[in-house]
């Protein structure tokens, strides 16, 4: 069985490798990425493992970012050049950390739809400040608040990290029809008949990982906005109205954990710790690097 992981990124230059090292080793055979006209570096990071992995990399510098369509049209690469027989439309911040085995134990030939928990990861302030790695961090929400749809804008004394998040989906490439846009969901044949939810996997997101990172990625939302596109989460419309109005500083506040709000957190049960990424990421990594 071979399982593509696929990428849409743009200007992730300082974790895209980590990703695509780690998943290597994690039961990722091939991999399909999408560029979206990165200007960080990150394309040219790109070429520099190309000899190293199966990879095809699709440069698509369009300002309109078909989430959805280019997530299919990369399942479905996947399948005819690569011989794919499923795909994970991956997020380079997302890293699919199984409990045992690999990430195909559970990916059977009479699959559909592997659905599979996503929970955010949050920085320590003083961390965040340093600048230490996105993977010494294991504040894990393990039981996120459930804010009403339709708030983020309106109200800026909220955390979006601590907020409910959807999980993600690995899908058979037999039977794909669509990939929706955030991979949240896919439309498959058999869809309804036998998708099922993981018991192995779980996906760690590590979305905020430093100041720099965080302002070029409302940068690139904004300009987004700017040029039409519609379809974006009401929580980087918040963030582009927060980092025109000045008040971005403030949220960075709300999305780590302070000194002040830690034992609040930890003693409601709503952040635990969580080492389980930190040490699969750091020793994948240091395995690659001897």
């Amino acid at each position: 069985m071979k399982l593509a992981m696929n990428y849409l990124i743009k200007n992730e230059a300082d974790i895209i490798l980590d990703n695509i090292k780690v998943h290597s080793q994690l039961g990722a055979d091939c991999f399909v990425i999408i560029d979206n006209g990165s200007t960080d570096g990150t394309r040219e990071l790109l070429d520099s493992v190309k000899d190293q992995y199966e990879m095809i990399v699709i440069d698509r510098p369009l300002l309109d970012y078909q989430q959805s369509n280019w997530k299919t049209e990369m399942a479905k690469t996947a399948a005819r050049k690569l011989g794919a027989d499923w795909s994970i439309a991956n997020d380079a911040d997302e890293f699919w950390i199984p409990k045992d085995g690999n990430l195909k134990t559970e990916m059977v030939s009479s699959g559909s739809i592997l659905e599979c928990p996503r929970y955010n990861i949050l920085f320590d302030r003083e961390a965040f400040d340093a600048e230490a790695p996105y993977y010494t961090q294991t504040n894990r929400v393990q039981y996120p608040i459930n804010y009403p749809k339709g708030i983020q804008c309106a109200q800026p004394n909220l955390s979006i990290m601590m907020g409910n998040i959807h999980g993600k989906v690995a899908v058979r490439s037999r039977g794909l029809l669509r990939v929706k846009g955030g991979n949240h969901r896919a439309w498959h044949a058999l869809g309804w008949l036998n998708s099922k939810k993981s018991e192995n996997i779980e996906i760690y997101h590590y979305p905020i990982r430093s100041k720099e990172k965080f302002i070029q990625n409302i940068e690139n939302r904004k300009a987004l906005l700017d040029a039409g596109v519609s379809k974006m989460g009401d929580h980087y419309r918040r963030w582009v109205a927060m980092y025109q109005d000045g008040s971005i500083e403030a949220e960075l506040d709300r999305l780590t954990v302070t000194e002040k709000s830690r034992d609040t957190l930890f003693g409601l049960g709503v952040l635990v710790d969580d080492r389980s990424a930190m040490d699969v990421i750091s020793n994948l990594l240091e395995e690659t690097a001897e």
